[in-house]
């Protein structure tokens, strides 16, 4: 994964309010957001998320 894409995955689990994240060896996405809460992601969320990412408004996903 490109780290513009991490990015857009960051983004699309909480927004615009993160301070620092990383993406572990092992799929987890560790998150700290402004107030200082840290929040993990499985690499099942990350997959969700980037998939939704990828997905063009408008597309015919039968």
């Amino acid at each position: 994964m490109t780290e513009n894409e991490v990015k857009r995955v960051v983004t699309r689990l909480m927004g615009k309010d993160v301070l620092s994240y990383r993406l572990r060896e092992d799929g987890f996405l560790v998150v700290i957001n402004r107030q200082g809460w840290k929040v993990t992601f499985s690499p099942t969320e990350v997959e969700k998320a980037l998939q939704s990412r990828r997905r063009r408004p408008g597309a015919n996903h039968d």
